[in-house]
């Protein structure tokens, strides 16, 4: 009966207690230089605009693939400078095996280190590049919505 409803019209109340709360991640969680190792480290870049897409601007980063999370990234061209950055980021980090795809860049960059080209060892990093590209529409190749200075297009991957 409608006037009986102990809910006074509101749908039931339901318990979630037995739902498992998830916390985001803490700070004390996240991987400290020079403390922890990295045993393998995937390095990816991904394209994106500002303002017009004449005017491309590259993320370089480094994932981790035993801890799933990004370790440093860098914004700027696709050169070597970028990519000198993005390593002297990941300098502080002893990484065992690093994985990229077959950029020439990477080859002479990591030339004396374990390096591993090939495409079956960044699908992980592949995969986040297209997470990034789905859930921030600023990085996205065909959008409506786009960054109109490098400063906002930090900021807005602040997620990484």
């Amino acid at each position: 009966m409608p006037g009986n409803s102990p809910h006074y019209g509101r749908w039931p109340q339901h318990d979630f207690t037995s739902l498992k709360k998830l916390r985001p991640q803490s700070v004390t969680s996240r991987i400290q230089p020079g403390s922890d190792a990295i045993v393998c480290a995937e390095m990816d870049e991904q394209w994106g605009y500002v303002g017009a897409k004449s005017r491309q601007r590259w993320l370089f980063y480094a994932y981790d693939r035993l801890r799933k999370t990004v370790v440093a990234h860098v914004f700027g061209e696709r050169t070597m400078v970028t990519l000198g950055c993005l390593m002297s980021l990941l300098s502080p980090f002893d990484v065992v095996i690093w994985m990229t795809d077959g950029w020439p860049l990477y080859e002479s960059r990591l030339k004396g280190k374990l390096h591993v080209i090939s495409k079956r060892y960044t699908q992980r990093i592949e995969r986040h590049n297209l997470n990034l590209r789905r859930h921030l529409a600023r990085l996205g190749r065909k959008s409506l919505s786009f960054s109109k200075s490098w400063n906002c297009m930090t900021k807005s991957s602040g997620i990484i």
